[in-house]
Parts: structure tokens; C-alpha cells; sequence
């Protein structure tokens, strides 16, 4: 395991998912629609469909422990990161913000980057192996 490599794949991912999350609120913002559920539902299978796909990805490139290594440490940061975006975003307070809406992004990242992460790891391990021949 290369700890560079995991550290820049953290803060790439944690960078993207954070402004993916601020593009979507500033669009939100400019737009005359009232419906908050219905933005933020979708809001929440934006982040659930980001992470799954990037993980089932990690899983099937790096395999299982070094991909899953750095989903947590993802779900850690961009955890933070989401809640602060929010906060520059709407101007809200930032430590409200945080004490929030941390734990909740974190667990909303890792729960479906964990599933994603079993799928690509058995793809991984099934593509590794030599292919029978007849």
C-alpha cells in the first residue's frame, strides 16, 4: 500500500464530492422551485450513486483493503467537507453546520462506497485469476 497514492485519492475524492455538492446547491439556489424534499433527495442519490460507482471502480483497479482504506478516510473528510460547503454556500454557521451534518455525510458516503466496494473487490478477485482454457 502506497500511502501517497492514498492520501492524494482522499483529497481527490473528497474535493469532487464537495463540489459536485456545491454545483448542485448553487443551481438549487438560482432556481424558483420550492421543493425541498424533492432537492434534497436528490441531493442524497447524487452522493449514494457517487460513491457507489467510484468505489465499485477503487474495488476492481486496487482491490479490497487499499480501496477501502481510502473510502473511510473519504467518508472522514468529505464528511467535514460537505457540511462546510453548505455553510459557505447559504451563509449558515459554520460550526452548527459541521456538529450536524458530519457524522450524517460520513455515514451516507461509506454505508454504499462499503457495498460498492464487495462488488468491485469480487470482480477484482475473479478477474485475477488465470481464465480456463479448453
Amino acid at each position: 500500500m502506497n500511502l501517497p497514492r492514498v492520501v492524494i485519492g482522499v483529497l481527490l475524492r473528497s474535493v469532487v464530492i464537495a463540489a459536485v455538492i456545491a454545483a448542485y446547491v448553487a443551481v438549487i439556489a438560482r432556481s424558483e422551485s420550492t421543493d425541498a424534499l424533492g432537492a434534497g433527495l436528490l441531493a442524497f442519490l447524487i452522493l449514494v450513486a457517487m460513491a457507489f460507482v467510484w468505489a465499485v471502480v477503487d474495488g476492481i483497479r486496487h482491490g479490497l483493503l487499499e480501496a477501502l482504506l481510502t473510502w473511510v478516510l473519504t467518508s472522514a473528510v468529505a464528511g467535514v467537507g460537505i457540511p462546510v460547503v453548505l455553510a459557505l454556500t447559504d451563509d449558515r454557521d459554520l460550526a452548527a453546520e459541521v456538529s450536524d451534518g458530519a457524522v450524517f455525510f460520513a455515514v451516507v458516503l461509506v454505508v454504499p462506497a462499503a457495498l460498492g466496494l464487495a462488488l468491485g473487490g469480487l470482480v477484482h478477485r475473479f478477474r485475477g485469476r488465470p481464465e480456463v482454457t479448453a
